[in-house]
């Protein structure tokens, strides 16, 4: 009986050691991932391209490959890019872009948003408003949510005349814009142009009371499509110069773990809130370009003395890693 006791007890313990364990990707066809861990579970919503938006939902890390989009938001409209999901005040808010019906191409695309029926991740979700600036009819893409100084804005991406650029833009609340957006960032170092110049996907960050935006550069459909970082240093969020571009990517291709074009990236805490991750998309092969075959990866992050994200090098895939802390 004893030795029965061990035995089971060895069990036990062995089916607990694996069930905090993932392996990448977490979901397959997933795009533009953003994560968030509420009340004992993970949300993954991630970009359809159609007219629906759907969260995977799991209690563990690693459960959420084996489950399915349940759908939460459909709108008038097509080609679904980048959503977001956002706690605020007790409503989820989603962010996103879309192309109004009718209408071909991409250049249609403008940032939206929607609010949940109340606290549960899952909506349902009813359309609140265009988040398009009216006197500059520019293509919008990728909306997040910031807050500098306890005042709200809302950070997205547009085309200028030779860049797709990121823009930041003051709130009243996350459906109402108090003004214009304003320039934040273009691309101007080499490994921002891979392809395309381009800017897009910025994300906030926080840690010790500074304030990072982390986003994407160079084409989606190039192989060197990376991750950048901006610290805002000032005291103007809306000018341009109080914000610090680091000169080189954080967050890059590996070859040797046959990682190719890692970014557009969403940030979650671990289930008992002592770790920091990243969620983010990428290619298994090379030339995969732009399209399904990117799906969503998550890897725990540190920081540095000088108080930096270290992003490390993305995770080769069906490796066996242990989950976040307090699965």
């Amino acid at each position: 009986m004893n030795m029965f006791k061990k035995l089971l007890c060895l069990f036990i313990l062995s089916v607990g050691s694996n069930a905090d364990e993932y392996k990448n990707p977490i979901a397959l066809s997933a795009p533009d991932p953003w994560m968030e861990y509420y009340k004992g579970d993970y949300y993954l919503v991630a970009t359809t391209g159609s007219n629906v938006i759907g969260i995977r939902k799991a209690s563990k890390l690693g459960g959420l490959i084996d489950v399915e989009n349940t759908i939460v938001y459909t709108f008038e409209g097509r080609a679904l890019w980048a959503p977001e999901i956002h706690l605020i005040d007790g409503r989820w808010y989603l962010f996103y872009s879309s192309c109004a019906p009718n209408t071909e191409g991409n250049e249609c695309h403008r940032n939206r948003v929607a609010q949940s029926a109340s606290d549960d991740p899952m909506g349902p979700y009813t359309f609140l408003a265009d988040l398009d600036d009216p006197d500059d009819q520019a293509f919008e893409l990728d909306p997040s949510y910031i807050i500098i100084n306890e005042q709200q804005y809302l950070l997205g991406a547009y085309w200028g005349p030779t860049s797709q650029n990121l823009y930041i833009r003051p709130m009243t609340n996350p459906y109402t814009p108090s003004g214009a957006k304003h320039f934040l960032a273009a691309p101007t170092y080499d490994w921002e142009i891979y392809g395309l110049n381009i800017n897009e996907g910025p994300e906030p960050l926080y840690h010790d009371g500074r304030i990072f935006v982390v986003f994407s550069a160079s084409y989606c459909g190039s192989d060197n499509y990376a991750l950048g970082l901006m610290e805002f240093v000032g005291t103007d969020p809306l000018n341009s110069t109080h914000w610090y571009k680091h000169p080189e990517p954080v967050f890059k291709r590996s070859d040797e773990n046959h990682v190719y074009a890692p970014g557009h990236n969403g940030f979650f805490k671990s289930p008992d809130g002592t770790e920091d991750w990243i969620v983010y998309h990428a290619n298994a092969e090379e030339s995969q370009g732009c399209g399904d075959t990117r799906s969503s990866r998550a890897q725990k992050f540190t920081w540095d003395d000088d108080g930096l994200p270290v992003f490390g090098v993305p995770e080769a895939t069906d490796v066996t890693y242990e989950g976040p802390s307090g699965e």
